[in-house]
């Protein structure tokens, strides 16, 4: 006897090749009815008998499209309406707006192979794409996932892609991007000013090729922005590129043809391959084996962000030249936010690149290139965006539709509703203006597409933070406002991460956060649940002279831990400058207190000699680390002093600093006191959480904090604390730095409501 279901399938549903998975799917069973893309996800009416719907509901739960992800499927039992067959219905809205649309995701193998057939309509075709590959989350407009709601609405079907797109046996059926080169988006080759040079993309190629080879910058447009591009072993194009873009030191991304090209060169583990291979296509921190590229690609760094090819066109050129690494950068000007407007991008990158490489199909909301790293065979984000974004997260359920924003740096926001956590992706710093503005852009977008009007919306403490500034015109607009405290957020991601509950031992280590006496906090131990914390230990204060100058000016920093614990006896010299610094201490002028590791790191490798003053953030820290990395399997352990200060126990900086500078005079090498500090911070760290263990009894620990990307604290105290018995818990879809802010941010939030 036939019945009727209807279902209703919530999660990563559009994009991803539901309805024709569906209604093939009904074909083979035959079920008769019909699937809808809506508002909400997929709905399914479906009609057969008892037998053949249950075989039907087991492959859709249970081998459901790759791309997918199921979060919910909900059935009821209906009156049979008498279907006599299976049908695609047109989307409409539904009484509420939950779907969600995939990332962006790189071209698949399928395609890559009609792209390279001479005998293929699609040879060549740069925007070749399928049901399985291509760009979702950066041309969609709105929800539901159909092609009038994306931006390539404006590019009408020619009747051979009207067919593929009708026909339930082609990879291509209802696949919302398709297109040829007679009814698609169209590449062009242009001077800054915008003047046409080449609109054949074969030919396209092959001028790139060859002004790369003499030495030219291009800015090549992308999925989620433009890239800047030059040749990595060429070592005056890597300086012009450096002075272009106001970018002295931090390394550039570096493009590799294929696997091979980049096990060439590289060290690869099987971790990190499977990354490089993935569909998601992210950059890879990996170690230099062998020296392939100009050092200025990273200077002083044994470690490459490498990629391979995720777009038809990149794939191209490297079939043109096999052997050639190319960096593959952000399209930006030092920290502004990468480019994704094409006329936004010939004024902001004129000044750069020779030549722009462009195409006319907009991007609705720009994304840069996701970074990982891998340490002890686990895979850590170091930067959330294109390939995994809007990925959602599935959550406590929430009464409240939220806001939170996150913090100034590494800012990626989080929209909350019902069970589900929305993560922006990596935006930047708020001290750029443009980047603020794409900020607020974003989450207008954000809020509209997922119908995210928010009720209550939460910001870090601090009161000067851009986000919190933003939070100040929600709050004056009559929304509740929450403010969650920068560490305890820190330690909450990692637990709404992992969902766990109770209290934590969490480890928060970074550059600032706001402390809530005031002072800059940086390097704590928390014992914290989802609701609070309390403060359970931290080094000890010191001055930052200059404040935010000293960041960058991180001598100032060496200089103001120097004479924190030796007075001017640590030396019989000083000069006008170093004068002035302990002037400005002493009389308590712009010296605001901090405790933060990531400034102590800051100044030990100015202390060492390593660096006195830098152009980008973590970048004295980045040497340090690797000035250590020969040494400190071979390094001894020092134990810094522990006193109580406000009921929470104070880890004596001064110790440190009194035992690497004494090592130092003695003639100890650079590098094996760099080794020394980075043990005693581990050896310290521990004993520090193993002393608030046997005052609470808890044996749960979390690590969280921008530290945490340096691979010798990470590796050195979660391997500790787990030798130790405790259960130790990471981050795993966010990253350790900033950018998992807002995840912690909404949990507090609703664990707070919930307790109201």
């Amino acid at each position: 006897m036939a019945k009727r279901l209807k279902i209703r399938i919530r999660g990563i549903v559009q994009g991803v090749g539901f309805r024709p998975f569906v209604f093939n799917l009904a074909r083979i069973h035959g079920i008769r009815g019909e699937v809808i893309n809506d508002t909400e996800g997929i709905l399914i009416e479906a009609e057969a008998g008892e037998e053949e719907l249950g075989a039907f509901l087991d492959e859709l739960k249970n081998r459901p499209p790759r791309l997918s992800y199921i979060y919910s499927t909900d059935e009821e039992v209906l009156e049979p309406r008498g279907f006599d067959s299976f049908t695609i219905g047109k989307s409409r809205a539904a009484a509420g707006r939950d779907a969600f649309y995939s990332p962006d995701i790189a071209v698949c193998g399928d395609c890559l192979r009609e792209f390279f057939d001479p005998a293929d309509r699609r040879y060549h075709y740069p925007f070749i794409t399928c049901i399985n590959c291509g760009p979702r989350f950066s041309i969609v407009n709105d929800v539901p996932y159909d092609r009038e709601n994306t931006t390539m609405s404006g590019f009408r079907l020619c009747p051979d892609c009207t067919a593929e797109y009708s026909d339930f046996s082609d990879r291509r059926f209802h696949a919302q991007p398709i297109a040829c080169p007679l009814c698609g988006p169209e590449l062009v080759l242009t001077d800054p000013s915008g003047k046409i040079v080449s609109g054949k993309t074969g030919d396209i190629a092959d001028r790139c090729l060859e002004f790369l080879e003499r030495g030219m910058i291009l800015a090549v447009k992308s999925t989620g922005g433009y890239h800047l591009v030059a040749d990595a072993k060429n070592g005056s194009a890597v300086r012009v590129l450096r002075e272009r873009k106001r970018r002295p030191f931090k390394p550039f991304a570096i493009m590799a043809g294929s696997i091979e090209s980049a096990e060439s060169f590289l060290d690869v583990s099987d971790e990190e391959k499977a990354l490089l291979l993935s569909k998601e296509r992210p950059v890879v921190l990996l170690k230099q084996r062998k020296s392939a590229v100009d050092p200025f690609v990273a200077p002083g760094m044994t470690y490459h962000g490498v990629m391979l090819p995720s777009t038809p066109f990149q794939h191209l050129l490297f079939s043109i030249d096999p052997e050639m690494v190319l960096i593959m950068t952000s399209g930006n000007l030092s920290e502004e936010p990468i480019a994704y407007r094409d006329g936004d991008a010939l004024s902001r990158l004129g000044g750069i690149a020779d030549y722009f490489v462009s195409y006319n199909r907009e991007i609705t909301v720009q994304s840069d290139d996701s970074v990982l790293f891998v340490s002890d065979g686990e895979p850590y984000f170091v930067r959330r965006a294109r390939g995994y974004v809007p990925a959602p997260f599935k959550s406590r359920k929430t009464g409240r539709v939220m806001l939170a924003l996150g913090g100034d740096l590494k800012n990626c926001f989080a929209v909350a509703k019902k069970d589900i956590v929305i993560l922006s992706q990596h935006l930047g710093d708020m001290s750029d203006m443009e980047t603020y503005r794409a900020f607020r852009s974003t989450v207008s977008h954000f809020m509209r597409v997922f119908d995210a009007g928010a009720e209550l919306v939460v910001t870090d403490m601090h009161p000067s933070y851009m986000t919190s500034v933003f939070g100040d015109e929600f709050e004056d607009a009559g929304l509740k406002r929450l403010r969650v405290q920068h560490h305890h957020a820190h330690v909450v991601s990692v637990m709404e991460d992992a969902d766990i509950d109770g209290k934590v031992i969490g480890i928060a280590f970074d550059g600032t956060g706001y402390g809530t006496d005031g002072t800059l906090w940086g390097s704590e131990f928390l014992v914290a649940d989802r609701a609070g914390f309390e403060r359970a230990a931290h080094f000890s204060d010191f001055p930052l002279p200059g404040g935010e100058s000293a960041i960058r000016d991180v001598w100032k920093i060496g200089l103001s831990l120097l004479y924190s614990r030796f007075g001017r006896g640590y030396s019989n010299s000083l000069d006008p400058a170093e004068e002035e610094v302990i002037e400005m201490i002493d009389k308590g002028i712009s010296s605001p207190s901090t405790c933060s590791i990531g400034r102590i790191f800051d100044g030990v490798a100015s202390i060492l000699g390593i660096s006195s003053s830098v152009s980008t953030e973590a970048e004295a820290a980045m040497l340090l680390e690797e000035a250590a990395y020969e040494e400190y399997g071979r390094a001894e352990a020092y134990d810094a002093g522990f006193s109580m200060k406000d009921g929470a126990i104070e880890i004596s900086t001064g110790d440190i600093i009194e035992y690497i500078y004494d090592r130092l005079k003695q003639g100890r090498s650079v590098g094996e006191v760099a080794a020394l500090f980075h043990r005693s911070v581990v050896s310290t760290s521990l004993k520090a959480a193993a002393e608030i263990r046997e005052r609470t009894g808890i044996g749960n620990a979390v690590l969280s904090g921008g530290a945490f990307h340096n691979r010798i604290l990470l590796h050195g105290i979660k391997s500790g604390l787990e030798a130790c018995g405790f259960r130790v818990f990471v981050p795993r879809r966010v990253p350790f730095n900033d950018g998992c802010i807002s995840l912690g941010q909404i949990a507090v939030a609703k664990e707070i409501i919930s307790l109201e």
